[in-house]
């Protein structure tokens, strides 16, 4: 993988990992991200004007882009409710390289190395370790595993529909970006999918949503700022690089999502989910050299 790609996709795991904690530590966080939307399209809107219009071919991408973010801010919110930090964050981001991998084969004639595929099995046991590890970890001696399923089951269900969204809106994206630039391309989508997403929630609280704007403002406009940036460098990646491999050397943020999880919420780590990021990280870097 070139250099400056591997550095983009680091920093780009580093930015998201930070702004997905802050929006776990917030209480309302569907509205957070939907006026997040809004605050990053206007903060980052002189690249978008300097750039108009877009290219006729990138609007079909924009549209089913933005709305696929619908579903994924819809869902991370749900599984971030449900479920640890420590937990969500992992799986929810570390199933989507696979995935992701998928789509390259399918639509971008894209075919994973021996090494690559070694990179892949190392997510997806890291994963297995992540997800099971309330199962194994978790639990107290009298409780049954029928008991911490209906305890983890929801949240690691939403963060699998959370990672198979990202999944797509990172394909559409990289076909996007190679047609026209990262950033005005970004703003375009953060700007129809934000435009939709506060009307909608707005017509079920009401004022509520504007109070909400002006009492959370700092944490909003941070990851407004954080999100915008960490997937700018992201789509730049993704001009250098295959998607599969730069989609899954992206995550490089679970393991630090782990530890956030553990050093700044107080959840639980414990060996199993420690064995996880664990294997997880390294796929990472296999995948790294395969590219």
């Amino acid at each position: 993988m070139p250099p400056a790609a591997l550095a983009l996709l680091i920093g780009a795991g580093i930015l998201h990992a930070s702004w997905n904690l802050i929006l776990k530590r917030t209480s309302e966080r569907l509205l957070v991200t939907a006026w997040g939307l809004l605050v990053g399209a206007l903060v980052f809107s002189p690249a978008l004007v300097r750039a108009w219009p877009p290219p006729p071919g990138v609007w079909p991408f924009a549209a089913l882009s933005a709305a696929t973010l619908l579903g994924y801010y819809c869902a991370l919110s749900r599984a971030y409710r449900d479920g640890d930090f420590s937990l969500v964050y992992p799986v929810a981001r570390g199933a989507a390289p696979a995935m992701l991998a998928l789509w390259g084969v399918l639509f971008f004639g894209e075919r994973p190395s021996p090494v690559g595929m070694l990179g892949m099995a190392l997510v997806l046991g890291g994963l297995v370790a992540l997800g099971g590890a309330p199962l194994l970890s978790g639990r107290s001696a009298g409780e049954s595993i029928r008991s911490a399923l209906r305890g983890h089951g929801r949240a690691a269900a939403f963060a699998f529909l959370v990672a198979l969204l990202v999944s797509i809106y990172s394909a559409l994206d990289a076909a996007a970006v190679r047609r026209w630039e990262p950033i005005p391309y970004l703003v375009l989508v953060f700007a129809l999918s934000g435009s939709a997403l506060v009307p909608l929630l707005a017509i079920g609280r009401g004022r509520d949503a504007v109070r909400v704007l002006g009492s959370h403002l700092a944490p909003t406009a941070t990851i407004a700022i954080l999100t915008l940036a960490a997937y700018s460098l992201v789509l730049r990646a993704f001009q250098l690089a295959p998607v599969g491999y730069a989609g899954a050397v992206r995550e490089v943020g679970i393991v630090l999502g782990a530890l956030a999880g553990w050093l700044l919420l107080g959840e639980r780590l414990g060996g199993v989910r420690t064995l996880g990021a664990a294997l997880v990280f390294g796929g990472i870097l296999v995948l790294a050299a395969a590219a």
